[in-house]
């Protein structure tokens, strides 16, 4: 056999035995506000089929982020209103290492927000250590493009404390920001750090699951006291989305596909799993009011 499909063998099997540990869960209606659709996932998923999957986990809408940017219109066209597309500055497929230093960015994200093609941006990244940094002028004017437009942003940075994002979102008080896997390995009192200096800032829960960054429940998928704590209390500020995207598994070689959306199904019982041992009014808030105000798809 040969490596290639030794390898296709090796993923088939660890899908089959995960999702046997993780039976589908019926999921009540909710908005997934961090999904991608990426070329190296188009390889092995068609928009349609992806539409499927998130129409048969019940999202009342889902919105997603392209690399390069133009797959999240491709599938806003296969699902429709029903999913919401945002400006990736991630414009070509390896954009994430140039968006910082391309002019050309600005201008794909003002003449697709001015339509109304795209209703945010995002999803952007920062990793400490790495560029570009927040005083980075092409950053600082896709901000100011999102003001103007009065779209959500949605941020992800990498930091051992929120010093730094609050640094940020201090500066921009009256804009929609997202703050991506609630910081990644930040903890409940970092967010209550947030919560309090950032009124505007929605805590976002994604990758936060035991097979990436974890950190929010136990090896019994209950919320761990901390979070507990501070998700009831601060019940209107936190959304969720699944973020299909499995390249960090290891299940698969870096020259091979991206299978994310695998596992869609695995991570949305999860997200069932604790949300559902909550109050019924936080339960709500967090599955989809808090993003429906977000968003501005209040009736």
């Amino acid at each position: 056999m040969s490596l290639h499909w030794s390898r296709l063998l090796e993923r088939l099997l660890l899908l089959v035995a995960v999702l046997a540990c993780y039976p589908a869960l019926a999921s009540k209606p909710y908005a997934d506000i961090h999904v991608h659709f990426n070329w190296d996932q188009k390889e092995i998923i068609s928009a349609d089929e992806v539409v499927k999957k998130l129409r048969a986990g019940n999202a009342e809408f889902v919105v997603v982020a392209g690399t390069p940017s133009e797959l999240a219109l491709e599938l806003a066209e296969a699902g429709g209103e029903f999913i919401i597309p945002l400006f990736s500055p991630y414009t070509h497929v390896l954009g994430r290492e140039d968006w910082y230093r391309n002019e050309v960015t600005l201008k794909m994200a003002e003449a697709g927000l001015k339509s109304g093609q795209y209703q945010g941006i995002g999803e952007v990244h920062f990793m400490s250590g790495f560029r570009p940094r927040f005083s980075n002028q092409i950053f600082l004017d896709l901000l100011d493009l999102a003001d103007q437009y009065d779209v959500p942003v949605l941020i992800h940075i990498d930091s051992g404390d929120a010093s730094r994002f609050i640094n940020l979102c201090t500066e921009y008080l009256d804009m929609k920001i997202m703050f991506a896997h609630a910081g990644g390995n930040l903890l409940p009192r970092h967010i209550k750090e947030v919560i309090a200096a950032c009124p505007n800032v929605a805590i976002e829960l994604s990758a936060r699951d035991p097979w990436r960054y974890g950190g929010l429940t136990d090896e019994d998928n209950v919320l761990l006291e901390g979070w507990r704590e501070v998700i009831i209390e601060h019940a209107d500020r936190f959304i969720i989305g699944t973020d299909p995207v499995w390249r960090v598994t290891r299940t698969q070689a870096w020259d091979m596909s991206d299978d994310g959306w695998d596992y869609y199904e695995q991570i949305l019982d999860w997200f069932n799993l604790w949300i559902d041992t909550l109050p019924n009014d936080v339960q709500q808030k967090i599955r989809l009011e808090n993003a429906k105000q977000l968003f501005n798809r209040q009736p």
